[in-house]
């Protein structure tokens, strides 16, 4: 698995038993396999030709979806497969042991069955619906990422505690703002497995939603960024203030984060985007702050930090601070992957094939608590997963119980809360539905209200 730097928890890549070596690709196939006979892959792609029924809800949801959802593998040497589709789970299980991509990533549900695209005119093969989808990674955050970014010898290929705390930020505003301001309920938000977070809107009205729509909704949520101070900032600006200013102080903080006023490069480019009537403030704190630079053992960042607060809120600038903070940690979104209804997202669940995490689903209020560095590897739950087996083989095997592997590894956690999820978007006061098998592509198309992930 991946390597990590004992001092500041920094993810580097590589190691033997990536995914790209032989026995991470024996290991990976054996966490396949075992992941898909488990129930708890009835919440991960599963639309079972004729039926599926999910487990806790008051009702047996019927519906025909699997055979028109792209999925696209990735496999050894980077051979890219797209418009993949199966008629059934167990042909998707068949599939995923015997392919055993690095990467899974999941599309939309499309007009028909997307490995026959080719046999029909591309008039008539248009994405359906698709969940809203967003992805947050830290590469876009290079710039003010000093610890792992561009600027750093680990640059483009590690995460560490001290700027996971922009993705954890990043976390907070955007659920808040898809709850609050468009009154979405079901998000399911991903660790990516290296350097960021993913966020699927399940709530139907999202799934529905064309192009045009989701592009208003990412505009909505994007701050052109600047130096210059405007006189009123948007509410749901404002909002995000809430959450960023309490964080920014551990964010330039000279032992917790980036030591934006102690390291004269980054004091002099902060200080930058102090508006030009502040020019004498600026000069005054540059020539007092640039004599005395940080030594990287006294907490001097957070000091300076607190001093220029107080300055701007005593003479009443509050928008400057607010954009000051904005400037470096409001959320940065890649905005292809959430307006295109053809794009792809990699899956909750498969391993991340250059660090051998699994891209767990985790609770966004308790994002704060999320350590990528703590996040389980395909490696770990293979040695746990064994060491169960042989504790509980005996006591199994004597009561006639079957216990799931992954409730003897750290998984569980994880799959406890994605089972919640999935039960959470199943309503018990809808009726059932029925389809028969053969009706995925001429018979009705109408959404399920469980999206097939």
């Amino acid at each position: 698995g991946p390597k990590t730097d004992d001092m500041c928890g920094v993810i580097v890549l590589g190691g033997s038993n990536s995914v790209g070596s032989a026995s991470g690709r024996r290991v990976l196939r054996g966490y396949n396999k075992a992941a898909l006979e488990s129930q708890w892959s009835i919440g991960v792609f599963q639309t079972v030709v004729g039926h599926t029924t999910i487990t806790g809800c008051s009702r047996t949801i019927h519906f025909m979806v699997l055979a028109r959802r792209e999925f696209s593998f990735t496999l050894a040497g980077d051979v890219y497969l797209r418009y993949q589709s199966f008629e059934t789970s167990s042909e998707f299980r068949k599939e995923l042991v015997k392919l055993c991509p690095h990467k899974i990533d999941i599309g939309a549900v499309y007009s028909t069955a997307p490995k026959k695209h080719r046999a029909i005119l591309p008039s008539s093969f248009k994405p359906e619906w698709k969940e809203l989808v967003f992805d947050i990674d830290l590469t876009d955050y290079d710039e003010v990422r000093y610890c792992c970014g561009e600027q750093s010898d680990n640059a483009k290929s590690a995460v560490c505690s001290r700027c996971w705390l922009l993705a954890q930020s990043a976390v907070l505003c955007v659920d808040r703002a898809l709850r609050e301001d468009f009154g979405f309920e079901h998000l399911l938000w991903v660790y990516s497995g290296r350097r960021g977070v993913h966020c699927w809107v399940c709530d139907p009205a999202a799934r529905k939603l064309d192009t045009v729509a989701r592009t208003a909704i990412v505009e909505y949520l994007t701050l052109v960024r600047g130096g210059t101070s405007q006189p009123v900032l948007h509410p749901c600006v404002d909002a995000a203030c809430d959450i960023l200013l309490p964080r920014f102080a551990a964010y330039c903080s000279t032992k917790q984060g980036q030591d934006l006023f102690g390291v004269p490069a980054r004091l002099k480019k902060l200080l930058s985007y102090l508006p030009e009537d502040l020019e004498e403030l600026r000069s005054h704190m540059a020539e007092d702050w640039l004599e005395h630079p940080s030594n990287g053992m006294e907490e001097v960042s957070q000091k300076r930090w607190n001093t220029l607060r107080t300055f701007l809120k005593e003479h009443k600038r509050n928008n400057v601070l607010k954009e000051l903070v904005l400037n470096y940690t409001y959320p940065r979104l890649d905005a292809n992957v959430s307006t295109s209804l053809n794009h792809l997202l990699k899956s909750p669940f498969c391993i991340h094939p250059k660090t051998g995490y699994v891209c767990v689903p985790f609770d966004p209020q308790q994002v704060t608590s999320l350590n990528p560095v703590d996040v389980p590897t395909l490696s770990q739950l293979v040695e746990q997963a064994r060491a169960g087996d042989v504790e509980s083989s005996v006591a199994d095997n004597s009561s006639g119980r079957h216990l799931l592997s992954y409730k003897r590894t750290a998984l569980k956690a994880s799959i406890d809360y994605f089972e919640a999820f999935i039960q959470r978007l199943c309503p018990d006061d809808v009726g059932t539905t029925t389809m028969t098998p053969g009706s995925t592509v001429d018979g009705s198309h109408n959404m399920p209200s469980v999206p097939v992930f």
